[in-house]
């Protein structure tokens, strides 16, 4: 199966160009279907390129919107993540080192983390575009649930929870996750806009594909194995 990277999209679309460029110098080949023609392959090329146009434009504007809820998240200095280890320290300090409040605190902590490395994990691996987006977005919804379920174990203690440090009050907190949610959801939609285009490109790809193997199939069939024709063609893998 090819590679599905940026690069290889873009090579794959260039061996298309030299394939047509070619096949177009064959001034006797006759293609025995409609879709081994240059003018189909053309045709599939030029598409790919208007996709391929919608698809920097949407991944452009997701990118700039999951840096943004990444700020929120875990960058700014008082982003949600760095407000765990106080929120954590506050609840010891306050119910004990032992007390069941803490352990239900430090369980939502914990997830919340394990998530930030599960997130870090998943843009290492070899995943395809789509996987690795749906994965990721899941990543984020279940930080959000979790962090929420903190800020209502807190609320829930009443005026006894008073931290000096305002950044996690309720209210600052309550805040945040307002903030965290719009976040989540301004992504959403722009995720609703790129994966479609993400599909279509595909679907254009295994299209390409299927057309430049049916075409150096009839070059050979034409030409012969050991033609010049073929030998010019064969090694595109596209």
């Amino acid at each position: 199966m090819s590679s599905k990277s940026q690069s290889s999209f873009a090579s794959r679309l260039g061996k298309a160009k030299t394939l047509q460029t070619i096949l177009s110098s064959y001034t006797d080949y006759v293609a025995p279907t409609k879709n081994a023609s240059v003018l189909i392959l053309a045709t599939t090329i030029t598409s790919i390129e208007n996709i391929q146009k919608q698809y920097n434009t949407a991944k452009s504007d997701y990118t700039t919107k999951t840096y943004e809820r990444k700020k929120v998240f875990t960058e700014n200095s008082d982003s949600l993540e760095k407000r765990l280890s106080p929120i954590r320290t506050f609840i010891e300090a306050l119910k004990g080192k032992n007390s069941t409040e803490l352990k239900q605190v430090s369980t939502a902590v914990n997830k919340i983390r394990g998530h930030i490395k599960k997130t870090s994990k998943i843009l290492t691996n070899n995943e395809s575009e789509t996987s690795s987006i749906s994965l990721i977005e899941r990543t984020y919804a279940s930080r959000l649930a979790n962090f929420k379920n903190i800020v209502d174990i807190i609320a829930s203690y009443g005026e006894s929870y008073a931290p000096p440090n305002t950044l996690i009050s309720v209210e600052s907190l309550n805040e945040l996750a307002t903030e965290a949610e719009a976040k989540n959801n301004t992504v959403d939609v722009s995720l609703s806009i790129l994966k479609p285009i993400i599909n279509k490109r595909q679907e254009l790809f295994d299209q390409l594909h299927e057309q430049t193997q049916s075409i150096k199939n009839f070059v050979k069939a034409q030409y012969g194995l050991n033609s010049n024709e073929y030998k010019q063609i064969k090694g595109l893998v596209i």
